[in-house]
């Protein structure tokens, strides 16, 4: 791996650490079960993602990012806020669940837009992991854009 593509591969994993903790938030606090079986599913999905980067940083000789961002906590913070403000805690979540998960979801495409294919190759595999979250959100959320 390129000492090119460890900052981006960090960046990646930092912002999956974010939407992780997002996801985990989320968690303790929507009622309903299957949502929280489907949320719980995710947190596993996305756990497996930041893995697999971070075992592709180490395969490199490098060290790999195991925190989120001071954003991402102060954007998690606020989410929790505002869902607890929400007359409908679940559906504030899955909104919330759903806006950040297309972010993240739109940093990962970009990478790969511009990746080596060796890189390309590894995020392709990530890519399908989000994908399958983002339809799941995104049908949750009764949203189409991506």
């Amino acid at each position: 791996m390129s000492q090119v593509r460890v900052p981006r591969y960090n960046a990646l994993i930092r912002r999956g650490i974010d939407d992780r903790e997002l996801y985990r938030r989320a968690l303790t606090q929507v009622r309903e079960p299957g949502l929280q079986a489907l949320l719980a599913e995710n947190v596993q999905t996305l756990d497996a993602l930041i893995g697999d980067l971070q075992a592709q940083v180490q395969a490199g000789g490098h060290t790999p990012a195991h925190h989120g961002t001071l954003a991402g906590a102060v954007r998690n913070a606020l989410a929790e806020m505002t869902a607890g403000l929400a007359s409908n805690r679940d559906a504030a979540w899955v909104h919330c669940l759903a806006r950040n998960e297309c972010s993240l979801l739109h940093q990962f495409e970009r990478q790969a837009a511009h990746a080596s294919d060796e890189a390309a190759r590894v995020l392709e595999v990530q890519l399908s992991r989000l994908h399958g979250i983002h339809r799941d959100m995104h049908c949750l959320a009764g949203t189409t854009h991506g």
